[in-house]
């Protein structure tokens, strides 16, 4: 009896320990903050001057929110995101509550794409291969 006992208890421990990967992991729950801003020429991307302030915070359960700092003006939107993992990246598509000029994306104003290259550790916007800036951020451990 005490055999099956333990039989039960490791089969359940093995399930409850099986890998979600829709829950985020700790490597990117946080705050990203703007570190990097350049274009596609290589003279300007020498250049280490941001037009703006920005920042993501990326939340446990799939919510973020995207604060700009711009012309003593400051912009915060919020949503929903998903992530998808592959070998080389972590891919983020942020679903936006609302509308908004501060979405980098080629083709919407609610939706935005962001990867994380292991290899580098920074946060990416795809916003450049449309014309817009490419924008780097880097993971701050404290708020």
């Amino acid at each position: 009896m005490k055999k099956i006992g333990l039989l039960i208890l490791t089969l359940l421990s093995l399930v409850s320990c099986s890998d979600n990967d829709d829950k985020p992991s700790e490597s990117y729950v946080g705050k990203w903050a703007l570190k990097r801003m350049g274009s596609n020429n290589p003279a300007a991307n020498s250049i280490d001057i941001l037009e703006w302030e920005e920042s993501y915070t990326f939340n446990s359960n799939n919510t973020f929110s995207k604060t700009r700092k711009k012309d003593n003006k400051t912009t915060t939107i919020s949503g929903t995101y998903s992530v998808i993992k592959t070998t080389d990246q972590i891919q983020f598509e942020l679903n936006y509550t609302a509308e908004s000029d501060i979405v980098a994306s080629c083709f919407s104003n609610v939706k935005e794409n962001l990867y994380i290259l292991n290899s580098m550790g920074n946060l990416y916007g795809t916003w450049s291969i449309c014309d817009g800036p490419m924008l780097v951020y880097e993971k701050r451990d404290k708020f």
